[in-house]
């Protein structure tokens, strides 16, 4: 092997200071420490010929002596200062470079390449890089899921173990935070420089550069991975169209699937099935990188919580042909009129206990407007409002409309506008504004049933419909975001609806007295108390994303400090310590760490079942959308990040990234021929000391 020591460098170059061992021999041959025998000669001329005669190979028999002694102990040296060639194709392999590898296990990874999945040839591809480098280096292990324990400085053996545990998980996340957070741990463990080897997939959805900290210490090697299907079918979303689940009444599911492919689909089947029972079916046809809307008519006879599934069958990306959701059918809707007095001689609160009393599904109950209880308010579905509350309440009111409940205001017996906009912060929150007292008598003239508030409500509304008879009203000015969704004949709105948050607001331009109207006594009256009943509520969410939603919705739950939360999913027990928050009165736990999978979750306090929950995965992953090799290398030089080398797809996968690899870190190699030196000194030392007589 030619040796070009203009080019080598040392691993441990302190080690070099053993050089200074090269003393000892010369010492040794300078001073002959050998103890001297006396031997007595009776011809001192034979010792004089003899001196003569060997004086000059003895001479020469001990430098070179000298010389392999010396050969020995600095090869030897060498050899422990781990050399190696310095070469601008390969990586720096000093101690104090920390080496990263960054894996992309997100689900996307899932996809194949053409001897297998993505992820596998990344990890196959790793472990190959960490066995070719030095035993002395140390590593981390960056992934998706930022486990501690593999962001602590490991040794060679301890990184290929983490390297054989690690598996695809449901999270993703964006190279700048993996990239900062890289600069960090090299800071934090006083490294002076980091190589970055990245494996990933680069979809266009997690390579930003908004919060990029340039680390120019940082040397990366890209090996973006390309798979040979990039094709994928997949459930994205999944909404119902009335938000308020009934017992055996009928509700319909609508599901997007998109077709991320460049055929058109056609008849792909689409299952719906709760608890493990298919109650619809349908097929759908998808235009190429298109989706397509389906929906399927349902009824739920069991009151708790169903496990639903939407599912479709697509290959070879799997995650996404699944969507989970639970259904939640409530044993009682809970409404509650706050009003000036508690006296049950008020209009609405006779009016509304006549309707609400006896029915079994709604638990109706009556407050005063000073004496408010907090849980109760945030347990309800529909809140009536026939009262002036102050600001605090106001606010409170359009929290609760806002997490999904029904907020019927209706105008008390003001005659005077003025004492009306007492409640000014819930009206100049949705954008209207009462302007006058009218006394004139009049009646309802027009109800806007093509708006989907009246769906169910109506079959068929004749145009001679009596309607109810109003004889003293509120008039309004509405602003832009307000539905006047029944009017009267001399055009002034009656009813008005506003989209607030999850849940809607309705405003009553009059009240319920006889004296007001007669609408109480009306049958337009009853559907129209169900409905805002009905589609109002603390919905319960649907679904869950993994590595998005950090928080659940407790409040149906009571909580102590000391209770403790479990989730258990497929018989497996989950012991979690959330953090419980209160906002707005509502009690919400703040996931820490990931769950394991996607699927369903049923939450325990301490040993008691209290409610089940769904989790996705994130629809991000699905999209094959990716950044090509020179669109990556144009956005990383954009960002003056320190790129060592961006390796070729094909170069990248399978057993053409083992060449890669080798080119990367075959660079300390060099200290085996000193090894070979050293020992070829000793030997001829020996040779010559035994032979050289």
């Amino acid at each position: 092997m030619h040796l070009n020591f203009k080019s080598m460098e040392f691993l441990y170059p302190n080690m070099l200071y053993a050089l200074f061992a090269l003393i000892i021999p010369i010492v040794v041959h300078l001073f002959n420490f050998r103890r001297h025998k006396l031997v007595y000669f009776s011809n001192t001329s034979i010792l004089k010929t003899i001196e003569q005669e060997n004086s000059k190979t003895k001479k020469l028999k001990y430098i070179i002596t000298l010389i392999a002694r010396m050969l020995f102990i600095a090869a030897l040296v060498i050899a422990f200062a781990f050399p190696y060639k310095k070469d601008n194709n390969t990586i720096n392999n000093n101690v104090d470079n920390l080496i990263a590898v960054y894996i992309d296990n997100s689900m996307s990874m899932q996809s194949l390449s053409s001897e297998k999945t993505l992820f596998e040839d990344a990890r196959t591809s790793a472990m190959k890089l960490v066995e070719n480098l030095n035993q002395a280096q140390k590593y981390v292990l960056l992934s998706n899921d930022r486990d501690p324990k593999n962001e602590y400085p490991m040794n060679k053996d301890e990184m290929l173990i983490r390297l054989n545990e690690m598996k695809t998980e449901s999270v993703s996340t964006t190279f700048e935070d993996i990239y900062n957070s890289l600069s960090f741990i090299r800071k934090k463990n006083d490294f002076n420089s980091a190589t970055f080897f990245v494996y990933s997939d680069f979809q266009n959805n997690t390579v930003t550069s908004g919060d990029l900290k340039v680390d120019t210490t940082i040397q990366i090697v890209v090996f973006p991975l390309e798979s040979d299907f990039q094709n994928n079918i997949f459930i994205d979303s999944v909404w119902l169209q009335s938000p308020v689940l009934q017992k055996n009444m009928t509700n319909e599911l609508n599901a997007r699937i998109v077709n991320e492919t460049q055929n058109e689909i056609k008849g792909l089947p689409v299952n719906f099935s709760i608890d493990e029972n298919v109650v619809a079916y349908t097929t759908c046809d998808i235009k190429a990188d298109s989706y397509s809307d389906v929906n399927m008519q349902f009824a739920i006879e069991n009151e708790g919580d169903s496990k639903a599934k939407v599912s479709i069958k697509d290959s070879p990306i799997t995650f996404d042909d699944e969507y989970n959701l639970v259904l939640k059918v409530r044993p009682e809707i809970n409404v509650i009129e706050i009003s000036s007095t508690s006296n049950s001689q008020q209009p609405i609160a006779n009016s509304l206990d006549l309707l609400f009393g006896g029915d079994p599904l709604i638990n109706y109950q009556s407050m005063n407007q000073y004496n408010i209880d907090q849980n109760v308010v945030n347990n309800a579905q529909m809140i009536v409002l026939d009262a002036n509350v102050n600001e605090t309440l106001q606010q409170t009111l359009i929290e609760f409309a806002e997490r999904g409940g029904s907020l019927l205001i209706i105008e008390s017996q003001s005659h005077k506008v003025a004492e009306s906009q007492t409640n000014s912060y819930i009206y100049n929150h949705l954008g209207i504004k009462p302007v006058d007292f009218d006394e004139n008598e009049t009646k309802v003239e027009y109800i806007a049933k093509r708006n989907t508030f009246f769906d169910d409500i109506f079959v068929k509304l004749p145009d001679n419909a009596d309607l109810p008879m109003i004889r003293k009203h509120i008039r309004f000015e509405l602003g832009k975001n307000v539905q006047n969704i029944i009017s009267l004949q001399n055009g002034d709105p009656f009813l008005m609806m506003s989209n607030v948050g999850k849940g809607k607001v309705f405003v009553m331009s009059t009240s319920l007295d006889e004296e007001y109207s007669d609408l109480a006594n009306h049958a337009l009256f009853v559907p129209l108390m169900y409905k805002m009943a009905l589609i109002g509520g603390n919905v319960s969410e649907l679904s869950y994303t993994l590595g998005i939603d950090k928080t659940l919705n407790i409040n149906d739950v009571s909580l102590n400090v000391d209770d403790r939360i479990s989730l258990k999913s497929d018989n497996v027990m989950y012991d979690i310590f959330p953090m419980i928050e209160n906002r707005s009165g509502i009690n919400y736990i703040y996931f820490f760490e990931d769950l394991p999978s996607s699927g369903f979750y049923d939450i325990y306090k301490n040993e008691d079942y209290v409610k089940t929950v769904a989790w996705n995965d994130n629809r991000d992953e699905s999209k094959m959308s990716f950044y090509d090799k020179e669109e990556l290398s144009e956005l990383l030089k954009d960002n003056n990040l320190n790129v060592f080398m961006m390796v070729s797809p094909v170069e990248a996968q399978g057993r053409a990234s083992d060449d890669v690899v080798e080119n990367i870190v075959n660079q300390s190699s060099l200290w085996k021929v000193f090894v070979v030196i050293a020992l070829m000194a000793l030997l001829m030392e020996i040779l010559i000391l035994r032979f050289w007589k």
